[in-house]
């Protein structure tokens, strides 16, 4: 319990020097970004088998091998493996004021103990709280690069965004631009998390208005007040098994998919195989 209040305290007063002296640094040269270096890095974090799905782990990056290097707030990146089955990995520093937020399994969410600040665990882009209110790009967090290998054992070898600042994450639907340049008729599937949690019938509603086809859905049923089970279907029929839908697999035209991602219920829309 001393240990668990010592690192509170760590945090929250880390946290709280670094948001003083942030209007005095250079920002360019502080916030950390390997890719800036022009290093090549594939750093291994860990193998699926040892990673069930809807945990967390927490790791440095790059790491060092120095103990003293490694624990800087500014490496430290959560791995989640989703109840969906993905795979996200974010910088630890909440884009507010630079707390250490976590991970909760049974929300699905990452909530920062501080101010309150909660972040789509798919996105890493804040959905409630201060953070939520900052503008584009400072309200989302930064993402790192994850491959993995036949084996399962999962790497990361980059950095998209800038530590304690934010990440462009729109930028990221510049594949389904290029489709709609290169095959505008041809549907494309892509992955829609949604900016709130919508009932079954308001998930039909978006899906039918906007004339998509569901490939998969994701969301979860209340057992109890305290225990909800994570559920995925592939056919609209069983969708009111549910009680909350967190995002969806769609097909359609990237037309129709452009219109979709301006929508103020989805967060962005990322390529399904």
């Amino acid at each position: 319990m001393a240990g668990a209040r010592r690192n509170l305290l760590r945090t929250v007063f880390g946290a709280s020097l670094l948001a003083t002296l942030a209007p005095f640094l250079s920002w360019g040269g502080f916030l950390f970004r390997p890719e800036a270096k022009g290093e090549r890095i594939r750093q291994r974090i860990i193998n699926l088998k040892d990673f069930p799905v809807n945990s967390k782990y927490t790791f440095p990056f790059p790491a060092t091998g120095d103990p003293m290097v490694d624990s800087d707030p500014f490496r430290q990146y959560i791995l989640v493996h989703l109840p969906s089955g993905d795979l996200r990995a974010f910088s630890k520093v909440c884009i507010h004021l630079w707390c250490l937020y976590d991970y909760i399994p049974e929300k699905r969410e990452f909530q920062c103990p501080c101010h309150g600040s909660v972040y789509n665990a798919d996105t890493g882009v804040a959905v409630r709280g201060p953070a939520a209110f900052q503008p584009y790009p400072t309200n989302t967090l930064p993402e790192l690069v994850l491959e993995v290998d036949g084996d399962g054992t999962v790497y990361a070898t980059g950095l998209k965004g800038r530590v304690g600042y934010g990440r462009e994450y729109r930028a990221e639907t510049a594949w389904l631009q290029q489709r709609q340049s290169t095959a505008p008729n041809t549907p494309v599937k892509a992955y829609a998390p949604f900016r709130d949690l919508l009932t079954p019938q308001e998930t039909l509603d978006l899906i039918q208005k906007n004339g998509l086809q569901v490939v998969k859905w994701y969301g979860y049923f209340d057992k109890s007040a305290r225990e909800r089970e994570w559920l995925t279907g592939e056919t609209t029929a069983d969708i009111t098994n549910a009680t909350r839908i967190y995002a969806v697999d769609v097909s359609a035209t990237p037309e129709r998919l452009l219109k979709l991602a301006d929508l103020p219920q989805v967060i962005t829309l990322m390529p399904r195989q």
